[in-house]
């Protein structure tokens, strides 16, 4: 029974000596190489070509969405936490606790109040947005499709809009509970130190760093309200010319280091030290 199969076994191993034998003596050579590439070739363009169509829809748009400033905007106020949020929500509504509503409460001191307020609040905000600005953070946070410095400025964006948004909201509250207020001048009077200050810290925050934008601002602000508390007894804001001109001219002049620390975001590839 056994010798039919064992005669079977020789005969295979007689056939396949020639052949095996060839294999293991002759070494791989590069002509060998190149005629394996030229036979895979035709495989490799024909999943090059379903790699190309899977990324394109019928319409002709990529699946992969591309980078947009609205995206990052989303991407970035997810990083931010709920405790900053609710935070910032109870100091706001502390402010408008402190705040005079009788009929009689004078311009100045309301506005007084809103100037010191908000830009301690948007530099406490920008001290929490930065708190990780490291070097080890940079090298991550350059690994983006969008410029590193624009994350910066998005960021910086981000803390303006919420004290824009708390800035509209107590005028409205002070013109809601307060008869005949002046809510025009109220808001041009803080609306101007905050553009200031945003502009300033998003402009030399491109050319010197967080460390020397929050200085500058900071300065700023201690600057702005020590003298408008000497300069309040003598003149009357709700009147004055001058008082209309001189926070025209701060807010026009915030705008425009906003929007040039903007463009200035997308020229520079690297983060300040």
């Amino acid at each position: 029974m056994n010798a039919p199969k064992d005669d079977e076994l020789k005969q295979m191993e007689e056939e396949m000596r020639m052949p095996l034998s060839q294999i293991m003596t002759n070494t791989i050579s590069s002509h060998d190489t190149a005629m394996l590439i030229r036979t895979l070739q035709p495989a490799f363009d024909e999943l090059r070509e379903s790699y190309e169509n899977a990324r394109f829809s019928h319409s002709g748009k990529p699946f992969v969405k591309r980078p947009s400033l609205l995206r990052l905007l989303r991407s970035q106020l997810s990083s931010y936490s709920r405790v900053y949020w609710g935070s910032s929500f109870v100091v706001f509504v502390m402010l408008l606790w402190l705040l005079p509503t009788h009929d009689d409460v004078s311009l100045e001191k309301a506005g007084s109040m809103f100037t010191l307020a908000l830009p301690a609040l948007l530099l406490a905000s920008l001290a929490y947005s930065f708190r990780s600005w490291n070097k080890e953070m940079r090298m991550i946070e350059s690994i983006t499709p969008y410029p590193p410095a624009l994350l910066l400025v998005v960021r910086t964006m981000i803390v303006i809009g919420l004290n824009l948004i708390f800035g509209i909201a107590g005028s409205i509250y002070m013109n809601v509970h307060v008869a005949s207020f002046p809510m025009l001048p109220f808001m041009l009077q803080w609306l101007s130190l905050l553009l200031l200050l945003s502009g300033a810290a998003a402009y030399v925050l491109m050319w010197k760093g967080f460390k020397a934008a929050f200085a500058c601002s900071f300065i700023l602000w201690a600057g702005w309200n020590g003298a408008q508390q000497r300069a309040m007894p003598i003149i009357d804001q709700t009147l004055s010319h001058h008082f209309v001109a001189l926070h025209a001219i701060v807010l026009a002049a915030g705008l425009l280091l906003l929007v040039l620390a903007y463009r200035r975001s997308f020229g520079t590839r690297l983060l300040p030290n």
